[in-house]
């Protein structure tokens, strides 16, 4: 199994996710799918072989059993210098906290359709929820939580850490508490303070901004400077942002305690507890290097022809668009069927952030998909989510490929 240490936070009713941990994978589906689904995800958890497609690819993402809403994590093993690298996919209203040493940030969907994917790098620690909840420290939302083996739980989410996570009961009193008792009631003590694990968030942050007239009664205000974001991608919002120190309050107020010295994380003892030191400083995000042009795919037909992925496309015998479309009007590529094992409109396929999806539109007889862990046969209405070099068998001898290209600059 992959190394980390998984809890969840457990609901008194029923519950809106069904939270799984797995040897490579955590992810998070709505409670409502069906005992099928589940089965599959919960032999995938127990394998060695899972791979971030064979988890998506166990959520129909069309038909009466679709999966409207999930969130999935492949860990990889961590690297000679210990750092673990994230592979997240995420859909509908599922969204991931993902938590690294340059900072924090939320991964959700925003919209976008049939999901969203990204690659994260350092990661420290994962909170699986709903894109409507609250965001924090993982050591603030473990509160209560139980931690979880291999399996499938109801729950409200799921953490991932790369280090234990130092267990707080919602009724501990807080560890400055003497502290804060000295300093003066400026409203500046907040929920999170009574919980012991971080103090209120810091004012200049997008996200848990201070209202809109508080930068005129504080004119030392320093607006944060402006830092790249680790993944401009939709639904995505910082957690945590740099910001400029600030003024120094009166001689009365609270001492200051030192953030803890920048760089990456000690190695040494990996069994050390998280802790959460109570500062309103927060490490500044390291500079990223702009990402390589945008992976795009086509698909090759047995004729030799190749259509760019750049709109969905529909194959058959005799492709016919769909009575409800949304988004890029379908391309429609007939194939030759002599025996007619090739449906009227067999297959889609369509290019999905940095993957493609390969849907069977209820066809007659089946399609068969190939990619690296070996064919599959999809259940009808099922999609499958494939890279370049995968092929697609429909009937008929007809095999289509899908292949990779780059996009070039235009003028």
């Amino acid at each position: 199994m992959t190394g980390g240490f998984i809890r969840y936070a457990p609901t008194a009713g029923p519950s809106r996710w069904l939270l799984v941990a797995g040897r490579r994978f955590v992810a998070a589906v709505e409670s409502t799918v069906s005992d099928e689904i589940v089965d599959a995800v919960y032999w995938l958890a127990d394998s060695d072989l899972a791979t971030i497609e064979s988890v998506v690819g166990a959520f129909p993402l069309a038909g009466p059993d679709s999966v409207r809403s999930f969130a999935v994590a492949e860990l990889a093993e961590p690297n000679a210098a210990g750092e673990v690298t994230v592979t997240a996919v995420v859909r509908g209203s599922a969204a991931i906290d993902v938590f690294s040493v340059g900072g924090a940030r939320r991964f959700s969907a925003g919209g976008v359709q049939p999901w969203v994917l990204a690659e994260f790098r350092t990661v420290t620690g994962l909170v699986l929820q709903g894109d409507d909840a609250a965001t924090g420290p993982v050591a603030r939302l473990a509160i209560g939580s139980l931690p979880l083996g291999i399996g499938v739980a109801d729950g409200e989410l799921l953490t991932w850490t790369l280090t234990p996570i130092e267990r707080a009961e919602r009724s501990a009193a807080p560890a400055h508490a003497e502290t804060a008792a000295e300093a003066p009631d400026d409203g500046s003590a907040g929920p999170a303070a009574e919980e012991t694990i971080i103090r209120d968030r810091n004012r200049s942050s997008s996200l848990f901004g201070r209202g809109a007239g508080a930068a005129a009664d504080d004119p030392e205000v320093v607006p944060p400077a402006v830092h790249p974001a680790a993944h401009e991608l939709p639904g995505a919002v910082d957690i945590e942002e740099p910001t400029a120190a600030p003024a120094p309050g009166p001689a009365s107020a609270a001492p200051r305690i030192p953030p803890p010295p920048a760089g990456p994380l000690e190695r040494d003892t990996p069994s050390a507890p998280l802790t959460v030191v109570p500062t309103d400083e927060l490490p500044i995000t390291e500079p990223v290097v702009a990402p390589p042009p945008r992976a795009t795919f086509a698909v090759r037909l047995p004729s030799g022809d190749t259509i760019a992925l750049d709109a969905p496309v529909l194959v058959g015998r005799r492709p016919t668009m769909q009575r409800v479309e949304s988004g890029e009007t379908p391309r429609l590529a007939t194939v030759a069927s002599p025996t007619q094992e090739v449906s009227s409109t067999h297959a889609r396929i369509e290019q999905s952030g940095d993957a493609v999806v390969v849907t069977d539109l209820r066809s007659t007889n089946g399609t068969v998909v190939t990619g690296p862990a070996g064919a599959r046969r999809l259940r009808p209405g099922e999609s499958v989510v494939v890279l370049a070099g995968a092929r697609v068998e429909i009937g008929d001898g007809n095999i289509i490929e899908i292949t990779a290209r780059r996009d070039e600059g235009r003028e």
